[in-house]
């Protein structure tokens, strides 16, 4: 099938109105039907203000998280429109996939 892949990017201490960032960003997800999602924990990642973000022996909170979706292209611009709107603080991107579901769900 073809659809989009898309992926948040903010470290784990980013909070919106006292929410962390991705959370708030699932929360839209499942407000809208969406209930497939993957959340990664990165080692280490560069802000666009050259920051260096990772996670530390005593301090995890600011090591960068992904939430990452597989979506159609209505699904895609309907959330990115929803996160938008909330003006939550993250990075997104967004590529063009193929992508299959094998066996039984």
């Amino acid at each position: 099938m073809k659809g989009f892949e898309l992926i948040f990017i903010a470290p784990r201490s980013r909070r919106h109105n006292g929410e962390p960032v991705l959370d708030s960003i699932a929360s839209l997800a499942r407000s809208q039907g969406i209930t497939r999602m993957t959340r990664r924990d990165d080692i280490e990642g560069v802000g666009a203000n050259g920051h260096v973000h990772s996670a530390h022996f005593f301090e995890a909170t600011d090591e960068p998280q992904e939430l990452m979706f597989v979506l159609d292209g209505g699904e895609t611009d309907k959330l990115i429109r929803a996160v938008e709107e909330a003006e939550l603080p993250v990075f997104c991107m967004r590529r063009q996939i193929d992508y299959w579901q094998f066996g039984a769900n």
